[in-house]
């Protein structure tokens, strides 16, 4: 889909949310595909509440639910965030859609060290959503799908009743869309913000076809930023400011309204404090759509121009040990986001350079999109390393 196209269909979107949106006392609720739960716009991130003591973190949940928030995610890796939510939410559970993930490879696993305890930490006898947990390349997704892969245990939960919906989280959408085209997935949670943005160019269209629920994590790019910045030793999350804003409030504002405007179900954003559910829940009830000069800003609808690198991983390990990811992730910070002195100050942080390219071509031969990939990170070596 070009540009002007998916800007064209995103700004019908818009148009269509404010005259149709279930809006009224609270908080907007879209239907979360197949499902057909009724989810609140924001939802509510479960792993900052780790850092909690018990009773604060309580508090948090039961602020979010009486302000209309009725998604709460969460998942077995995150310390005690699934008792914590139980704690909080066992009165109202009926109200509350439980969303928790399994990070078990095997059926066995699954079955046993992760949905007894789930049901037994969210203190109910029913989930509504159980996903498979960080499902980032294709090998761990054919082990889960297998017979005796951890898919399994979550059908027989689902057979049994005490597992209503199954979904799948992971990081890279090329993956994930590989998953959405088994069928055997009710939602999808997958990575969507201001610089994070290839979810939109075949994941979240294809879940659409296919009536699966899209939610959206890491809207505010990570915790305190650093997800964008996962490759770099030392990361300056300063000079991100001209994109995400200078301000805490203001940072969260952008991040919200620009995940707000896409055609997907709910977000999970990670808030801490009822102050921060307050102010989340608060940008979305005002939000109707986003202004001409936000979509200018933005970028809204647009991506990086071809030819450009969707990080599905497939070119590494590169035999000469580039993180070839890294290094186009940073041509795209500085050809599209405008942060060259960033993507500059980064691709020296990189152990490996890329002009330790032997052009063996296996990274080319991989390429699901059929990039010239040498030509790529030979080029972003031209632009990005210090000159001698």
């Amino acid at each position: 889909m070009s540009d002007a196209k998916r800007i064209a269909y995103l700004s019908q979107i818009h148009l269509r949310r404010v005259h149709l949106g279930q809006r009224g006392v609270g908080l907007e609720k879209r239907r979360l595909g197949r499902t057909n739960l009724n989810v609140s716009v924001v939802g509510f991130g479960g792993i900052p509440i780790i850092e909690a003591s018990k009773r604060a973190a309580v508090r948090t949940v039961r602020r979010a639910f009486e302000l209309g928030i009725n998604y709460f995610d969460t998942a077995r890796a995150y310390g005690d965030s699934e008792e914590k939510i139980g704690e909080a939410l066992h009165d109202v559970r009926g109200q509350a859609v439980l969303a928790t993930k399994t990070h078990q490879k095997t059926k066995e696993e699954a079955a046993r060290a992760g949905l007894k305890h789930s049901l037994r930490n969210l203190r109910t006898d029913r989930i509504d959503l159980v996903q498979l947990h960080g499902i980032d390349d294709v090998k761990t997704l054919e082990s889960a799908l297998a017979p005796d892969g951890s898919l399994a245990a979550l059908k027989e939960a689902r057979s049994a009743g005490t597992i209503d919906h199954i979904g799948i989280t992971g990081h890279r959408p090329y993956v994930l869309a590989k998953a959405l085209r088994t069928n055997e997935f009710d939602t999808v949670l997958v990575p969507l913000n201001l610089i994070t943005r290839e979810a939109t160019e075949e994941l979240i269209p294809l879940a659409k076809q296919l009536d699966i629920g899209v939610v959206i994590m890491k809207p505010f790019g990570g915790i305190d930023l650093n997800y964008s910045e996962r490759d770099s030793r030392a990361p300056n999350p300063k000079a991100f400011d001209k994109i995400f804003g200078d301000q805490g409030a203001e940072k969260a504002r952008r991040a919200l309204r620009f995940v707000l405007a896409y055609d997907v179900a709910t977000m999970v954003p990670g808030l801490r404090s009822p102050r921060e559910v307050e102010y989340a829940a608060a940008v979305a009830e005002r939000f109707r759509e986003l202004t001409e000069r936000e979509k200018e800003q933005y970028k809204f609808g647009q991506m990086p121009p071809e030819p450009f690198c969707r990080e599905c991983g497939l070119c590494v390990p590169c035999p000469e040990g580039i993180n070839i990811p890294a290094v186009l992730r940073f041509e795209k910070y500085a050809n599209f986001y405008g942060l060259r002195a960033y993507a500059k100050e980064q691709y020296q942080r990189l152990n490996t350079k890329a002009d330790g390219c032997t052009r063996c071509g296996e990274c080319v031969k991989k390429c699901p999109y059929h990039l010239d990939v040498i030509s790529m990170i030979e080029g972003t070596h031209k632009a990005l390393a210090l000159r001698v």
